[in-house]
Parts: C-alpha cells; structure tokens; sequence
C-alpha cells in the first residue's frame, strides 16, 4: 500500500514538473509574440460567443430539466433492448446519447455526470456513456462547415452521417470487450423480485415508459423554480469552462504553429486541439482531391481535439471516467470516420457531383462566410431543426430496438 500511494505521489510530483514547465514555455511564448496570442484569443472569443454558446445554452438547460421530469428513464424504457444488447449498457443510457447526438460535446458528458450524481447510473457505465455520446453539434457540421466553410451543404449531410455512423461503429466495437449491465448487477447482489418483473414486462411499452418517468420525477421533488435556476446556473458553468479550454487551445494552437513547428502541415496542429479551429484550417487547405480533404475533415471532428476531450473529462471525474479509455475510443472514432469517408466518396460523388471538386488547386475564400459564424441570428430555427433532429433520433433507435427486442417465433 505505502508503495502504491509513492508511485502515485511520484507521478503526481512529475506530472505538475510537466505542466508547470509548459506553463512557464507557453508564457514566454505570448509574451515574445503578443498580437498573434491576442488575435487568437479574439478568434476564439468569437467562436465561442457565436457558435459554441447559442447552439448549447438552450440543449444543456432543457437537458437538465428532461432528466429532472424523467424523460430520460422514459426514452430509456423504448431504448432499453438496444442499449444493452448492442453497446451493453443501462436503457436510461439512450437519452444520454440522442443528447450527445442532438446538442454535441459536452452535452453528453454533461447528462451522463447529472444521472450519474442522482444515483441512475453507476460509475462505469456512466463514463462509457460519456464516450459513446461524444460527438460534434450536428448544426456546427450542417451550417457552419458544410455551408459556410465548404460552401457545399451536401458535403455537411454527408459528414454528419459519416460521423454519427462511424462514432456508434467504434462505440459497438468497444461493447465487444465489455461486460453487459445485467450481468454486472447480478454479481452485485440485490435478489430480483422475477414476479414483479414478470408483470412489468407484460405492460404495453408507452405505459412503462410513462410510469418510469413519474417514478424519476417523484424521486428528483425539485420544484420548478428551484430546478430552473439550477439548470441554468450549472449550464452557464459549463459553457463558462467550455469558453476557457477553447481560448486557451487557440492560444496555444497560434503559438506552435506560428513559432515553434511552422513546419508541419497547417491543420494538423488545430487537428489534434481544437475541433472547431481544426475545420476552419483543413476547409482553407490544398489538397490533392476533394475526396482527402472531406476524409481528414471527417477524422478531425470525430477526434474533436484535446480540448473538447478535457471539456468532457473535467465534467466526468467525480464518475473516474478513465481518459485512455476515452481516447482509445476517439482515436477509434477517427480512423472509422476516415475509411468510412474514402470508401463511400465514389459512389456518392456520382449522386451528387457537387459535394466537393475532385481537384483542388486554390484554397476556398472564407471572406463571405461571416453569417455562418453566428448562431444567434437564426437561433428559433437551429434550434427546430435540433429538436426535430432529436426526435428523428428517438424513433429511430426505438424502431431499432423493438426490431431487437422481438421475440423469435
């Protein structure tokens, strides 16, 4: 035991040397190149204002609510059968996931930590849900890559789909090697009363779902005022925490690519950051075909940055969400969405011939995309087109799971 707590103290003590000596790197970095930090800082401001803040705000606080009211354990009922047979995990675990798919990183993570602290999920499972519902605002991908910085709105559905299918390919891939929830709780010991669950079982599904959502709101008893300002207090902190690691990956994306390795390509640096700034560099890159270009864009997002992976883990750690778990599974992320991207470019180039040109010589001109950069402009109909999304979702996967669920005959 004494030997285990010195290691620890000992990679503890290295770990702030670490961090304590880039720190002190990144400093002299800024303070010998002031106006490039500065007008980094401005551009992430920007993003975050513009972008990051408006297509979030609205999903985390009516997220919180939904969990409150017990929609979560409702969707989770008509989810059940696919959670746990294809990602084996907890049921309440699909609305954790529509709301990654729905509001993007790190909303997902966010509703994972809220059941988690309520006591609906456990630990483990709540940060394996956290990783599965790690993905990008589906808006940021539709308006503001595909149309703003693209130019090609097709190009934006085909990276969303990619992105969404290639995520839930590395979640499954993952699922293979871990234990299901049901077998895990039966080790844990609480005798289950079959008859009770017997005669749950035979009730039609919409009835369940409903019951199991006032049995969650009967649990929570806040009031809706109280729960109101909590879920706008915590919302705010979030995005509050959000806006900090994006200005201060901006930063320190300028100053490696601009002092320290102006060398290598331009978009790999944002690439392994900053999702967002990441899009902007590959979008305004030259590449040999359009074909590699959307790849390197779609393994970018599904990678999302070290930024968005702390976002995430920092709302994670009172659940010990394991971060090498969490990036084997972006990096999985990643390769899936690069191969799916190369492999289908062929024949869906052949629909629609005006995704991206086959060859690219002139980096594409970003000088009229400023309307796609600000999200409060037309937040009323992002945010239709989010909840319409969501509902697709929910059908979806409970299509899914009764196709699941059904008894063999």
């Amino acid at each position: 035991m004494n030997k285990d707590n010195a290691v620890k103290s000992s990679n503890g003590l290295w770990n702030t040397i670490l961090l304590g000596a880039a720190a002190f790197l990144l400093v002299l970095a800024v303070v010998s190149a002031p106006e490039p930090a500065f007008q980094a800082t401005l551009q992430a401001l920007k993003l975050w204002w513009n972008i990051v803040f408006p297509s979030l705000l609205p999903f985390l606080v009516l997220v919180e609510i939904l969990i409150a009211y017990g929609w979560a354990h409702g969707v989770g009922v008509l989810l059940d059968p696919m959670m746990k047979k294809i990602f084996k995990l907890p049921g309440t675990g699909g609305w954790v996931l529509i709301t990654g798919m729905t509001a993007g990183f790190p909303a997902g993570a966010q509703a994972a930590a809220g059941m988690h602290k309520q006591g609906e999920l456990r630990a483990v499972d709540a940060g394996r849900l956290a990783a599965l519902a790690h993905f990008c605002n589906p808006m940021t991908i539709l308006v503001v890559i595909g149309t703003g910085l693209l130019h090609k709105p097709e190009a934006g559905y085909l990276l969303l789909i990619v992105h969404w299918i290639s995520g839930l390919l590395a979640a499954w891939t993952f699922s293979l090697f871990s234990k299901s929830p049901s077998a895990e709780a039966g080790k844990q010991g609480a005798p289950v009363d079959n008859a009770r669950m017997n005669e749950w079982a035979k009730r039609p599904i919409l009835r369940r779902a409903a019951s199991a959502a006032l049995d969650a709101h009967r649990r929570d008893g806040r009031s809706f005022g109280k729960l109101l300002g909590e879920s706008v207090t915590r919302s705010v902190q979030t995005l509050m925490m959000t806006g900090g690691f994006i200005l201060f990956f901006a930063v320190l994306t300028r100053v490696l690519t601009g002092q320290l390795l102006p060398q290598l390509p331009s978009y790999l640096v944002p690439g392994i950051l900053e999702a967002h700034l990441a899009a902007q560099s590959i979008s305004s890159s030259v590449f040999q075909a359009g074909a590699l270009q959307l790849a390197v864009l779609s393994a970018a997002l599904a990678w999302s940055g070290i930024s968005a992976h702390l976002q995430s883990l920092s709302l994670m750690r009172e659940a010990g969400l394991s971060w090498r778990y969490f990036m084997a599974k972006r990096f999985l992320h990643s390769i899936l969405a690069f191969v799916i991207t190369l492999a289908i470019w062929k024949p869906v180039s052949t629909l629609s011939v005006g995704i991206v040109p086959a060859f690219r010589t002139e980096p594409i001109n970003h000088g009229d995309t400023e309307q796609f950069f600000n999200f409060w402009s037309g937040l009323p109909s992002f945010l239709q087109v989010q909840g319409m999304i969501c509902l697709l979702l929910i059908a979806a996967f409970w299509l899914c799971s009764r196709l699941i669920g059904r008894d063999p005959r």
